[in-house]
């Protein structure tokens, strides 16, 4: 009776354990969810401020870092800047960069989030024409310590409606 009692007692430590585990496992996992949503959410506004200093709290700011998009694909920091933030800063007067539909998943360390986008701004110049594009983007976050920092993004326009099939 004794060694029955123990072994139900070592059971039932034993399966306390792996619940409080999992209780942390999914408590670190919710925290990273909400980290990295933030991230998304500073992302937008870093590109409606068209501002590479905010950006780069969380952009992983070394020749490491990528920027795909249809005209072309930014290679490092550097070009991020230049070809994205300090572009839509000089070619639009204003900015709205919202997303939907959006999905995050944490991998440990690693996090992919996937949005669609709808984006309204005013071209700069004498006339100032307003313009709305919309697409669809991947990003790939790794976390460094505390801090997740965006190490990869690729966008896209929406697909076109009647495309042919299988492609």
């Amino acid at each position: 009776m004794r060694k029955e009692m123990l072994f139900y007692l070592v059971l039932s430590l034993f399966f306390a354990g792996c619940n409080s585990q999992k209780t942390k496992n999914s408590e670190e996992a919710q925290a990273d969810t909400r980290a990295v949503k933030l991230v998304l959410e500073n992302y937008k506004i870093s590109i409606n401020q068209a501002d590479t200093a905010f950006a780069g709290t969380f952009w992983l700011t070394t020749s490491q870092s990528h920027f795909i998009h249809p005209r072309g694909h930014e290679k490092g920091w550097e070009e991020i800047k230049s070809g994205i933030y300090e572009m839509f800063g000089s070619r639009f007067e204003t900015r709205d960069l919202k997303s939907y539909d959006e999905t995050i998943q944490v991998f440990g360390d690693m996090a992919v989030v996937v949005f669609y986008w709808i984006f309204d701004a005013t071209f700069a110049g004498e006339n100032p024409t307003p313009m709305q594009t919309r697409g669809r983007e991947t990003m790939v976050l790794k976390k460094f310590g505390k801090s997740w920092k965006i190490v990869h993004i690729h966008y896209s326009g929406m697909p076109v409606t009647g495309a042919r099939e299988g492609f």
